[in-house]
C-alpha cells in the first residue's frame, strides 16, 4: 500500500476545506447530545470560511500536510507557529501548535496519524520551535493515546456544565 505525506499545494484548497468539516463533523458527532444545540450549518459555514481563510493566508508559520493511500487523500494535519500572548503565566515566546489532525475511518491504523504528527514535529524544530501545544477532546482517547507515546503532557483541564 503506497502511503504518502505531502505538503499541501495551491490545488488541495477544496481537499483541505473538506477535511476540516470532516473532523468538525467527527467532534459532533462524539458530542454530548447537550451540545448539539445550536445551528450546525451555520458552524459549518464559518469552519469553511475560516478553512478557506486559513489555506489562502497560509505563510512560512503554516504547514497543510496532506496524507494519501494509493494517491487519494485520506486525511490532513495542520501545524501552525505563533506568540504566545506576553501575559501568559505557562510561558511567553514563539510555540507551535499542532491545531488539527484528521484521517477517514480507512486510513487509520496505518501510522498515518504518528507520520503526520512526525512530519509537523520535524517542520516545527527546523523552525526553531522547542514547545508544542495542542488540544484534544476528553473522549478522544485514541488521540491522547498518540500524543502521550510522543511525550505530550496534560498541562490544562476545561470544566463545562449545562445548567
Amino acid at each position: 500500500m503506497k502511503v504518502e505525506i505531502r505538503q499541501a499545494v495551491d490545488s488541495d484548497r477544496d481537499i483541505f476545506i473538506e477535511y476540516a468539516v470532516k473532523l468538525s463533523n467527527f467532534n459532533r458527532n462524539n458530542h454530548s447530545n447537550e451540545c448539539t444545540y445550536d445551528n450546525y450549518e451555520s458552524v459549518i459555514h464559518t469552519i469553511k470560511q475560516n478553512a478557506y481563510e486559513t489555506f489562502n493566508s497560509r505563510n512560512d508559520d503554516t504547514l497543510i500536510l496532506i496524507a494519501e493511500l494509493e494517491g487519494t487523500p485520506v486525511g490532513y494535519a495542520l501545524g501552525r507557529i505563533f506568540e504566545e500572548n506576553e501575559a501568559a503565566d505557562n510561558g511567553t515566546g514563539r510555540m507551535g501548535l499542532f491545531d488539527e489532525l484528521f484521517l477517514e475511518d480507512a486510513a487509520r491504523g496505518h501510522g498515518l496519524g504518528q507520520r503526520l504528527l512526525d512530519e509537523t514535529v520535524n517542520w516545527m524544530k527546523d523552525k526553531g520551535i522547542n514547545r508544542i501545544k495542542l488540544h484534544a477532546y476528553s473522549w478522544n482517547d485514541h488521540a491522547k493515546k498518540l500524543y502521550a507515546r510522543n511525550g505530550f503532557k496534560e498541562y490544562a483541564v476545561s470544566y463545562e456544565t449545562f445548567i
